[in-house]
């Protein structure tokens, strides 16, 4: 997973709580991994393509997407996030 969501921290411990859950429950680790498997991807997904577009290096690409960036309510960031920020064990 890419750094850019800073999403690190945040998936090691959901995935000790799921761990967690699922040993203390006796359904190893193929009920870890059903579990945990969607939601990392989506989030190394959304972190890659943020990457990507933070990397853009063409002036006039780049001017664009800052541009946009400023034009954007603050709590449409919020909303595009809320499936990365929400969790619950």
């Amino acid at each position: 997973m890419t750094p850019n969501l800073g999403q690190g921290a945040c998936q090691a411990l959901e995935d000790a709580v799921v761990l967690g859950n699922v040993m203390a429950s006796g359904d190893g680790l193929a009920a870890y991994d059903r579990q945990r498997r969607p939601r990392t991807q989506m989030v190394a997904r959304r972190a890659r393509r943020i990457g990507v577009a933070g990397q853009w290096e063409s002036p006039a690409a780049v001017h664009l997407r800052d541009a946009a960036l400023r034009l954007l309510p603050s709590s449409s960031f919020t909303r595009s996030l809320a499936p990365v920020l929400d969790w619950a064990a």
